[in-house]
């Protein structure tokens, strides 16, 4: 509900290509060393193992 009838939503668009300075300082990309600059490898990836469970646990069997 609004008071304006005809109102639309204006669009918002993101600023997606920095220069590194303002990538620094608006916290996009971190800080690194003279000689850490030049590497142009993607960072590594982690992946959290999910462990599945393997039955009830102990406590559940036991009173069954």
């Amino acid at each position: 509900a609004s008071v304006y009838e005809s109102y639309d939503v204006p669009k918002v668009y993101y600023k997606l290509q920095h220069c590194v300075g303002c990538a620094i300082h608006g916290r996009i990309v971190r800080v690194r060393s003279r000689v850490n600059r030049r590497n142009r490898a993607p960072p590594p990836r982690f992946r959290q193992e999910f462990k599945k469970p393997t039955g009830a646990p102990a406590a559940v069997k036991a009173s069954a």
